[in-house]
């Protein structure tokens, strides 16, 4: 393996200067003295993009929620079941067997249903028992 000489770059010429005292100039008269292989890696170095200083990466937030589990409608349907000539023609709202709210216009039964801070109450509108439900 050959060995790459190194070039030492001495920008004090002129007796000792700190960082304030050097100037572009003294940097380029420098580079104009590195022999042509090592002013090509120079300009290879220059034109790759700078990169930021890494910073401790935080860990990612995890912003996924846990699911919330489905209520069982079986005593809802129980209730519809029961009660269906009652509340013919009404929307419903009900959380179980429990009747929160009804009457004619959906939004006015929802909101009541919302206002009960029930979670996931049954918001449906009641057909009557005897009517016929073609699917169309």
């Amino acid at each position: 393996m050959r060995s790459v000489p190194t070039c030492t770059v001495v920008l004090a010429q002129r007796g000792t200067q700190t960082m304030p005292d050097i100037t572009v100039e003294d940097i380029l008269t420098q580079i104009a003295k590195l022999p042509p292989t090592e002013q090509i890696k120079l300009r290879h170095l220059l034109a790759q993009p700078q990169q930021e200083p890494q910073q401790p990466s935080k860990p990612p937030q995890d912003r996924r929620v846990p699911p919330l589990p489905v209520p069982d409608s079986r005593r809802e349907v129980q209730w519809l079941a029961a009660h269906a000539r009652e509340y013919a023609g009404q929307w419903v709202a009900l959380d179980g067997d429990r009747l929160l709210a009804h009457g004619p216009q959906h939004h006015d039964v929802w909101a009541a249903a919302e206002a009960s801070g029930v979670y996931l109450p049954l918001v449906t509108f009641v057909e009557h028992p005897d009517s016929i439900y073609a699917g169309f």
